[in-house]
């Protein structure tokens, strides 16, 4: 960081001796719990989030921050709902933003025996450039157990890369500023190509035969339609030839679901590569179109 990005050396110092590197019992617990989240089947993990009272939580974070909500749709082309729906799985809509002190979450993952810590260091090296960008003091920052922030629960590279300044206020901030947090999550989607009025999902019966390219992770659509006519699939006839389309399983209890996906389906997964989480996205933001409608007229 002083070599590269003149840092001073005595500042960081003092900064990283006053964070604990020590493993806590609590971080652990929680791991296990996320490693429980991991092997959960669709049926339970979905209603994590796709609640009644998250379902009008979200009906009124999106009544109070409408004006802002339309803009990022107008500015970005990305529904209103799928916004408020990934407000809502993150962070309850500003509400659960994580108790884990970053900076320490982000060097316990950066020189311990992690399999991933070069990726965490990367994005340690990224959350020290946000910091010193906007001013905010490292040691003060917390947020998930895996180092994610703010309102839309960004790790610090995806703040530099999509985070932008929404109410034009002459600073980017995402932790308590639910107007900059609505407008990069658009920002986010639009950068990753969402397709403007595009479909994400929708159910299919699989044969035996075709199950076996139905994917139980994340399944980019590289094939059109005609190719899975080709190949026997029923595809509704609704579906225009060169749309490009893949097929996901979503592990149940008794049978597995089958989905046809379109492109922004992918979209969703690039956000969290997880099916179901993708999945919980669009179905939540669904319910979420259908009242906060029948609300308004």
């Amino acid at each position: 960081m002083v070599k590269d990005h003149g840092f001073n050396k005595n500042e960081l110092l003092i900064i990283f001796s006053k964070i604990n590197l020590a493993f806590a019992d609590k971080t652990k617990k929680k791991v296990s719990n996320q490693t429980k989240r991991k092997r959960m089947t669709w049926d339970k993990y979905k209603t994590l989030f796709i609640t009644e009272k998250r379902i009008n939580d979200g009906l009124q974070f999106w009544q109070d921050n409408l004006s802002t909500i339309k803009r990022a749709e107008t500015t970005y082309n990305v529904p209103s709902e799928i916004i408020v729906a990934i407000l809502g799985i993150e962070t309850n809509y500003g509400t659960k933003k994580g108790t884990h002190p970053t900076l320490e979450t982000l060097a316990k993952r950066s020189f311990g025996n992690y399999r991933r810590k070069k990726f965490y260091q990367k994005e340690l090296e990224a959350f020290l450039l946000m910091s010193r960008q906007h001013a905010i003091p490292p040691l003060s920052v917390h947020g998930s157990y895996a180092g994610a922030m703010g309102y839309p629960q960004f790790i610090a590279s995806s703040i530099q890369h999509y985070a932008v300044d929404f109410d034009q206020d002459g600073k980017i901030d995402l932790f308590s500023n639910p107007i900059d947090a609505i407008g990069s999550i658009a920002n986010y989607f639009d950068k990753h190509q969402w397709h403007d009025n595009g479909e994400i999902a929708r159910p299919i019966s699989l044969n035996t035969q075709h199950l076996k390219y139905a994917k139980k992770s994340t399944n980019k659509p590289k094939k059109n339609a005609q190719y899975w006519r080709n190949k026997g699939f029923n595809i509704d006839s609704d579906i225009a030839d060169k749309t490009k389309l893949a097929f996901i399983q979503l592990p149940q209890e008794e049978k597995n679901e089958t989905w046809l996906t379109f492109w922004n389906f992918y979209v969703l997964t690039r956000y969290n590569h997880d099916n179901r989480y993708a999945m919980t996205a669009y179905q939540l933001s669904a319910q979420l179109s259908q009242r906060f409608n029948l609300n308004n007229h």
